[in-house]
């Protein structure tokens, strides 16, 4: 890595987050929830330059955002009611860089979701593009990647994250890339990196936490309509 350490990191300690997009879903408003009494920096990075797969469940639920309107409770367990909002074409949006595609009200993606976050009054707090880092650091070579990442993160601050093991995919990442990295992070600085969960999994599905309040129905409604209007 050789002393190429993002700037955000340069006031002490911070609480970070690392997504594809920075968006307003329940995880991430959890996450700012939770440590913002702590005092600390809370930095949740995005990559413009990812690629948006739709087979992939996280990289897809920003492209077809699924809205949670309610969750009931019956025989001893919960009950998630969705409704699903596709705001981008995926035959036209599969395999491009977040940072080229648009809504199909001609938003770019990664604006619309900053304005998500702006209407929905999430507090403030920084949210870099960390696509030139990643560029630097072995994109699309996620072992590679990660130790440069997590290496990080012995003192520099805390990384949060969770993985669903219940997904084959996730399952073989923990395996191939983050207990590797882990262990290279480890033999490297003789401490293993601060890795810290971000929420339960014993009552809501892990797609609920994937998912948006009830409030982004209204917001892309008015973009649809807005759009046929100026049409």
């Amino acid at each position: 890595m050789q002393g190429d350490i993002p700037d955000y990191f340069a006031d002490g300690p911070i609480l970070y987050l690392a997504r594809h997009i920075v968006t307003p879903n329940f995880e991430t408003l959890r996450f700012i929830h939770l440590i913002r009494e702590l005092g600390l920096k809370i930095v949740v990075t995005e990559d413009s330059k990812g690629l948006f797969v739709s087979q992939n469940e996280i990289k897809r639920a920003l492209c077809k955002l699924p809205v949670c309107r309610r969750v009931t409770q019956k025989d001893g367990g919960l009950h998630e009611h969705y409704h699903n909002l596709t705001v981008v074409d995926f035959n036209k949006a599969d395999g491009k860089p977040f940072c080229d595609i648009e809504t199909v009200w001609g938003e770019n993606l990664i604006d619309f979701h900053t304005r998500l976050f702006s209407e929905l009054h999430v507090r403030a707090i920084e949210t870099p593009d960390d696509a030139e880092w990643v560029d630097r650091h072995h994109r699309g070579n996620l072992l590679e990647h990660y130790k440069q990442l997590l290496s990080l993160f012995v003192v520099h601050g805390v990384f949060f994250e969770n993985y669903n093991l219940d997904d084959e995919h996730e399952v073989t990442f923990v395996k191939e890339v983050l207990r590797p990295a882990c262990r290279f992070v480890e033999e490297q600085f003789g401490y293993p990196p601060i890795i810290v969960p971000i929420f339960p999994t014993s009552f809501e599905s892990y797609h609920f936490w994937m998912s948006y309040p009830p409030q982004v129905l209204d917001i892309v409604r008015e973009s649809m309509h807005n759009r046929h209007l100026h049409a």
